[in-house]
């Protein structure tokens, strides 16, 4: 199968969306099977002649909407249900509501009464992931905020977050995290964490992680000639940034770096630089001398991106399933 044929730079669809038009039609249509091995980013990026993160941004979403699945350490492949999947979980979810509502209209139940009850056992179930006791370990803290807001927003659960470095110093670093219902780490770092706390495997859950669509987008479209400034909260995450930035084959100027922590006067800190890269939630307005700084730099053509390092769809939607699990138990 050449899964680049039909594919050109020179059209005015967008090639990444040109990609998942391509290979929904073919696994919609039947051309290809449940299981059938896409190439690999790079594999196709060459083939295409176009950057790596076109190709990831267009696997991201066909993962997104179920066309393909995501093997780690494997490849990426036809889904079994050949993009039907989001819609199937619906539907099964609609026809269990459905039941639901008849089966309690048969108890002579009215519609009002019927809310009331959903409404409660509802509450009931918030109150259960207020209680549920998780904890999340990563290398960095710009990382582990964006997965708390992951979690807040899919499952409503709190994390108390840890440092892989806080970890590594404890002295019992079981005994820290033995009262936590769920540990979750990243594939990054699960071997790691099981180290130093082997008794707990049953609970360390490891989570696939990678940039946001969005901020693959943004980072492709940077030109190699950019003057761009890294400000983050830890070294660590403007290594994450420029890890990915290799991965895409860009090669912009990197002129400055700075934590927040620091301070930076933004004045000096924007000067001749063509945009900055940030994590989500740093707020710019706490630092020196943003009043003068930020209209002017916006004004000449300076640009923010965020750069949003988040766990992927197909892990928190397991995430979420364990969580679920673990109440019910």
């Amino acid at each position: 199968m050449d899964w680049g044929e039909g594919i050109s730079r020179s059209r005015d669809v967008p090639v990444y969306r040109q990609i998942i038009e391509r290979v929904t039609r073919l696994a919609r249509g039947g051309a290809v099977v449940a299981g059938e091995r896409l190439p690999t980013e790079r594999e196709l990026a060459e083939r295409i002649g176009v950057a790596r993160g076109t190709i990831t941004r267009a696997y991201e979403e066909l993962e997104r909407d179920g066309i393909v699945e995501v093997v780690r350490g494997s490849g990426t492949y036809i889904a079994q249900s050949g993009g039907q999947s989001n819609a199937g979980r619906k539907e099964r979810a609609m026809e269990l509501i459905d039941n639901t509502i008849r089966g309690m209209l048969e108890l002579e139940f009215s519609l009002e009464e019927i809310r009331t009850y959903v409404q409660v056992k509802l509450l009931e179930r918030e109150q259960q992931l207020r209680e549920f006791n998780l904890a999340g370990i990563d290398c960095n803290p710009e990382a582990m905020a964006i997965y708390e807001n992951q979690l807040l927003y899919v499952s409503r659960s709190w994390m108390h977050k840890i440092l892989l470095s806080e970890l590594k110093a404890h002295p019992t670093p079981e005994a820290l995290l033995h009262s936590f219902d769920l540990i979750l780490t990243t594939s990054t770092h699960y071997r790691e964490v099981l180290e130093l706390a082997p008794a707990l495997k049953e609970k360390i859950f490891q989570a696939a992680v990678s940039p946001s669509p969005d901020t693959i987008a943004s980072l492709a479209s940077l030109g190699r000639k950019s003057r761009i400034a890294l400000l983050t909260v830890s070294p660590r995450f403007a290594e994450i940034i420029e890890r990915k930035l290799g991965e895409l084959r860009l090669s912009p100027n990197i002129v400055r770096r700075a934590l927040v922590s620091d301070q930076p006067d933004l004045i000096e800190f924007l000067a001749d630089i063509d945009g900055v890269i940030i994590p989500p939630g740093v707020a710019l307005e706490q630092l020196p001398n943003h009043r003068a700084a930020l209209p002017r730099f916006k004004e000449g053509g300076g640009w923010f991106i965020e750069f949003t390092h988040q766990i992927e769809r197909g892990s928190l939607i397991y995430l979420e399933e364990r969580i679920s699990a673990l109440l019910t138990r």
